[in-house]
């Protein structure tokens, strides 16, 4: 739990003030069953605490959203550098060796001054508001239930405001799936959607703050092993030699055999017999797809593997409404990666053309660099032999070497 606070500290914060709002109504419960005091104050006591950590824990993550970063940092350096044909004297001259503009100590100072002013004045206005209120259980009930109401709204607006312009998971894969149109992919839209990439603001208007991401839009859900769909070895072949060759990364297509479905997974495929009829599957197509990382990926590697993971799924999604209408597959041959080579190379080569304009883009709407991005442990990695990618073939295997792929774990797997 302790790796999720950095990239989901704002639904983190929001749901230590519900726990400190349980804790503040059990301690009023004290007074209503006096008998149990003991067992209500130890209750209370343990919510705050729990409380108070997940705060204290997620508050520099929350700081760091305020972080000034000016165009002597390392990225702008790199923009200076590009703009001025590679000199950058000027701007080492005037902002010092390192070219580093911090302000982090100064918003944590802010930030503490604050909680102890508005402490000594929660103290203050307590003492004045009991006078008023008297001893009387129902008046310290009633208004306890209105302050809490009040605080719980007032966090969740508070919470609502704060802006990250590094990406989490959530975030990344909201700005993907606004960024490509809702019908098929193609590259004659690229530099027209890319226009249309929302800014930190927007997005942070979208996050989700008490309740968990969408499905498709989590960790668990996009990445997993090889054997999550047991590929066979031609189709472990196929995808690595042949159509991501050179990439870190590779999608599979087909349906999760490892991992065993739950009452949520049995939810949305009743949801999805009751909406669509007679679907050729009663399993979502956007859920028969993962990413395979290598050991070695990094932030871009992840960046590029999602983008191409959500132009599959598009595809998948019409695909799957093609052969509803056609009736041509039954639901007991659910698609696999052999199925599907044709538009898993589409998707890996119009990520291929969308994506240096997107890093640029991403730049202008005021995103920081993916590597700067928080985007949690992807435990769920494999090693295999990096070839150099010699263009897109003709769909056959372009080394007569097949690869051996090795399936690692590091940490512990997190949604």
């Amino acid at each position: 739990m302790g790796r999720k606070f950095d990239p989901d500290a704002k639904r983190w914060r929001f749901r230590s003030s519900l726990i400190y709002a349980l804790g503040n109504g059990l301690e009023v419960s004290t007074y209503l069953h006096p008998q149990y005091f003991l067992v209500l104050a130890m209750l209370a006591n343990s919510c705050k605490q729990m409380s108070m950590l997940t705060s204290s824990a997620t508050r520099n993550a929350l700081y760091n959203s305020f972080k000034r970063i000016d165009s002597a940092g390392g990225g702008g350096r790199s923009n200076d550098a590009l703009n001025n044909g590679g000199n950058t004297n000027s701007t080492t001259s005037r902002r010092g060796s390192s070219g580093n503009v911090e302000n982090i100590g100064d918003i944590t100072a802010k930030g503490e001054a604050q909680i102890a002013v508005v402490d000594l004045l929660g103290i203050a206005s307590g003492i004045c508001l009991s006078r008023a209120v008297g001893v009387s259980v129902q008046n310290v009930f009633a208004v306890w239930i209105i302050l809490q109401i009040m605080e719980i709204f007032c966090m969740y607006n508070e919470i609502r405001a704060v802006v990250y312009k590094t990406f989490n998971f959530e975030r990344m894969y909201t700005l993907l799936n606004e960024l490509l149109p809702d019908d098929d992919c193609n590259s004659d839209v690229t530099s027209v959607k890319l226009k249309t990439i929302p800014t930190p603001e927007q997005i942070a208007s979208k996050e989700k703050i008490f309740l968990s991401p969408d499905h498709l839009a989590r960790r668990a859900i996009a990445f997993g092993s090889p054997g999550r769909t047991l590929l066979d070895p031609d189709e472990l072949t196929m995808l690595v030699d042949d159509i991501f060759r050179g990439e870190k990364y590779f999608l599979v297509v087909g349906q999760d055999l490892k991992n065993a479905r739950g009452l949520s997974a049995k939810f949305r495929q009743w949801r999805r017999r009751q909406r669509n009829g007679n679907a050729v599957s009663d399993i979502d197509p956007q859920e028969q797809c993962h990413i395979v990382l290598h050991a070695d990926a990094n932030n871009l590697d992840i960046l590029k593997s999602a983008l191409a993971l959500v132009i599959l799924r598009r595809k998948l999604v019409k695909l799957d409404k093609e052969m509803t209408a056609n009736t041509s597959r039954s639901t007991s041959s659910p698609l696999r990666s052999r199925d599907c080579s044709t538009i898993i190379r589409e998707s890996r080569t119009e990520a291929d053309q969308i994506f240096p304009h997107l890093l640029r883009e991403l730049t202008k709407k005021g995103w920081h660099p993916p590597l700067r991005s928080m985007l949690g442990r992807v435990s769920a990695r494999a090693e295999w032999s990096i070839q150099k990618h010699v263009g897109h073939g003709s769909g056959t295997p372009s080394s007569s070497v097949k690869e051996t792929v090795t399936f690692i774990e590091i940490g512990d797997e997190e949604g």
